[in-house]
C-alpha cells in the first residue's frame, strides 16, 4: 500500500497513463459549467430557486470521455493495490476555480456507511475519493488542503461535528497540508479525511474531477441521514442526489 495513503489519508499523486483526452475533457466541463451559470441567471432573473439538476453531477454515465477516466490503466492498477476490487462510482462532481470563485469549508466525504447505519467515521475498509487533475492545481488557483492523519482518531480531536465546518480546530492547525498535484495526475484518500478548497487568488483556472466510491454492496441510505456519526452533537445534514443510475463498476 501507498505509505502516505496509509498515514496521512491521501495517496502520493500518480500519473494518469493516457492524458490525450484531458483538453476535451476540459472543454466538456467548461460547456457544462457555463450551462449551470445560465441557469443560474435565469432562475435569479425570474425570482425563481433553480431545481434544476446540476449539470456538473454524475456525468460519468452519459460523456464517454468522463467516464474513461476510470478505465485508465493507472487508475485501474493503484485502485486495486490500494483499495482492493470490486468498487463502484456513485457519484461524480467538477470543481471549476477561476476568478471571483470563493473557497470550500473544511469538510469530509463520509456521506453515509451502509444503508441506514450509523456512519463509521473511521473505517477505512470502504468509501474513498478519487480526484483527478484536469488542469494544474497549484498554490494560488484555489489550492487544496487537508488536515492530515484525519483518517484516524486524534488525540483532542472530537469528530462529533458537522460534515463542513468553517475554523480550523487548534488541536489540528499544525496538520494543515497542502495537497498540489499536476494536470494529469491523480490521488485516491479516505473519504473521512478532512479537506478543503480556498479561494482563487491568481492564475489560470484550474478544474478538477472528484468521484466517490464504495464497494459493490454497499447500500444507499433513507434521505436526510445525519452526519458524520449520528452523535448528540452531530448536525443532520441533508443527502442529495442518491441515483441508482449514477452507479459505475469500475474495476
Amino acid at each position: 500500500m501507498d505509505s502516505r495513503l496509509r498515514d496521512e489519508g491521501v495517496s502520493n499523486p500518480y500519473e494518469l497513463a493516457d492524458t490525450s483526452y484531458l483538453d476535451e475533457a476540459c472543454e466538456v466541463v467548461t460547456e457544462l459549467k457555463a450551462r449551470q451559470r445560465e441557469q443560474n441567471v435565469i432562475a435569479r432573473e425570474a425570482g425563481i430557486k433553480n431545481n434544476n439538476v446540476n449539470p456538473l453531477i454524475d456525468r460519468h454515465m452519459d460523456i464517454s470521455v468522463i467516464k474513461n477516466l476510470f478505465y485508465d490503466q493507472n487508475v485501474q492498477t493503484v485502485l486495486d493495490e490500494n483499495l482492493g476490487r470490486d468498487l463502484f462510482v456513485w457519484r461524480t462532481n467538477f470543481f471549476v476555480k477561476k476568478e471571483g470563485t470563493g473557497d470550500n469549508k473544511w469538510h469530509h466525504d463520509r456521506h453515509f456507511e451502509n444503508g441506514d447505519d450509523p456512519i463509521d467515521i473511521f473505517n477505512t475498509d470502504n468509501h474513498f475519493t478519487l480526484l483527478i487533475a484536469l488542469t494544474d492545481i497549484d498554490m494560488n488557483a484555489g489550492r487544496i488542503e487537508y488536515l492530515k492523519g484525519t483518517h484516524r482518531p486524534i488525540p483532542g480531536f472530537d469528530r462529533d461535528i458537522p460534515r463542513h465546518f468553517l475554523e480550523t480546530p487548534a488541536t489540528v492547525q499544525n496538520r494543515v497540508t497542502p495537497l498540489l498535484f499536476e494536470r494529469g495526475q491523480f490521488v485516491v484518500f479516505y473519504s473521512s479525511l478532512i479537506h478543503r478548497s480556498l479561494a482563487f487568488g491568481e492564475g489560470e483556472g484550474r478544474i478538477s474531477m472528484a468521484a466517490r466510491l464504495a464497494r459493490v454492496g454497499t447500500n444507499f441510505p433513507s434521505y436526510g441521514a445525519s452526519n458524520p456519526a449520528g452523535g448528540a452533537q452531530a448536525e443532520a445534514e441533508p443527502i442529495v442526489y442518491y441515483r441508482e443510475s449514477g452507479i459505475l463498476a469500475i474495476n
